[in-house]
């Protein structure tokens, strides 16, 4: 094997950290609301929205950061805070620490994913970017589909602290063969970008959350919810403005020209609502009205993000060769089917083999070809100079679709199954928008 591809293995290992870390997150989640069982289960959300949330606001400055002093150095640092952070949460004695310990891990997690993704397509040369992006999600794939049954092991015979530990190893090894690595050319005239747009993004994006999150809760004629969605509408509109405006603006309102580019962007943002809402969802139907222990929860995961893994390769050559929203569309379709068929079929009985494998199969091959789908179509409609920058981009949309999506769960979703059935259908429904938004990624050359 040579040098490049022992480099692109390492880095993609390092990043599907970050993957090992949200899927294990969502099967501890049931285990860490009954740890703190005297903190509302709204506020110990934020164990998950507040670390989109971060990660959706350092993005853009962590790959403007890599782009200035090295794509190499800035991932070999982020590995390290994120498994440093990691620890933090499994070590945090209160919700609140936790939270603040996610938010620590975010500041490594952003720069693990835009420099390490900027490094993956850099490894094999820019003829072979989509291979790169595919084996990159396949191995996040493989690490995401053994975290719900590792994590589960851990929560079944320890306890949910003990799975935060998981990535130890990861982090270990990468430093170890670090000099694998190669480092990309720095620039050093690189601005870091608007940080007052920063903290808009960050703010508005947690005021829409908290809207969401306590809308139920609180009341929809309630001045906190009412203030909170006015926050987000007005800050979102005034970070826009200063995007526009801004020398060295958070977002490059620029890359938007790109019909490529803003399909892909809008994609992006739909697909993280639906990915982080159906594992959110998933979890608790398992645990709630199928009533299923940790373990065999853990288990039942398997399906899905086994089948996400398998598929990253596969389809990233078909689209390389006939363009991805041949590609695109389908796997929209995918996702949006398999949370018809748990809204339509799944009832109070265990219905694993005609319900939960079709479900998880159907929302697996979607999920595994949308994510490294957005990822690699950047490519196409952005400079090459600007690859780090649009990285960063869409996946702080992901992160904010993310953010959405958990707190429309944590908002919908109660003990009665109907809860579940409409959560399901609105997942459908904006999966269907994926697909719609899909038909603009076109970038195969017989299609430009």
């Amino acid at each position: 094997m040579s040098r490049e591809w022992k480099a692109l293995w390492l880095v993609s290992l390092a990043s599907a950290a970050s993957s090992l870390d949200v899927t294990l997150m969502f099967v501890a989640y049931p285990e860490i609301i009954d740890t703190f069982s005297d903190t509302p289960a709204t506020q110990v959300s934020w164990v998950i929205s507040g670390y989109n949330i971060m990660v959706a606001a350092l993005l853009i400055p962590a790959g403007r950061l890599a782009d200035r002093i090295g794509h190499r150095r800035v991932f070999l640092w982020a590995i390290a805070i994120f498994v440093t952070g990691s620890a933090a949460v499994g070590l945090a004695p209160n919700a609140p620490a936790m939270i603040a310990a996610r938010c620590y891990q975010a500041f490594g997690g952003s720069s693990l994913i835009t420099s390490g993704l900027a490094l993956v397509m850099s490894t094999l040369g820019p003829q072979r970017r989509v291979i790169a992006v595919g084996v990159w999600s396949t191995v996040a794939g493989v690490v995401a589909s053994l975290a719900p049954t590792l994590g589960a092991l851990a929560i079944e015979f320890a306890s949910w602290r003990a799975g935060f530990f998981l990535v130890a190893p990861v982090g270990v090894a990468v430093l170890a063969r670090r000099s694998l690595i190669p480092e990309s050319a720095a620039d050093e005239d690189a601005e870091l970008p608007d940080m007052v747009g920063v903290v808009m993004a960050g703010l508005s994006t947690a005021a829409l959350v908290l809207g969401i999150v306590q809308f139920n809760e609180w009341g929809s004629d309630d001045p906190r919810v009412i203030g909170a969605f006015a926050v987000a509408v007005v800050g979102m509109a005034a970070f826009l403005v200063r995007c526009g405006r801004h020398p060295s603006p958070v977002i490059d309102l620029a890359l938007f020209r790109s019909r490529v580019f803003a399909s892909t962007a809008v994609v992006a943002v739909l697909v993280g609502v639906a990915f982080f809402g159906i594992f959110l969802a998933l979890v608790q139907f398992l645990r709630g009205p199928w009533e299923y222990s940790t373990l065999e929860a853990g288990l039942l995961l398997t399906p899905l993000t086994a089948a996400s893994s398998t598929v990253g390769y596969a389809t990233g050559r078909i689209m390389e060769r006939f363009g991805h929203r041949v590609v695109m569309v389908p796997a929209a379709g995918c996702i949006a089917l398999g949370c018809l068929w748990v809204a339509v079929f799944a009832g109070a009985e265990r219905e694993w083999a005609a319900v939960w494998f079709p479900a998880a199969l159907l929302m697996g091959f979607g999920v595994g070809t949308a994510f490294p789908g957005v990822n690699s179509a950047i490519a196409f409609g952005v400079p090459p100079g600007q690859l780090g920058l649009a990285a960063g981009t869409v996946q702080t949309v992901i992160r904010i679709g993310g953010a959405v999506g958990v707190a429309a769960g944590v908002a919908m979703l109660g003990g009665d199954l109907d809860d579940y059935h409409l959560f399901f259908t609105v997942l459908a429904i904006v999966c269907g928008a994926a697909g719609l938004a899909s038909l603009g990624m076109a970038t195969h050359k017989k299609e430009n």
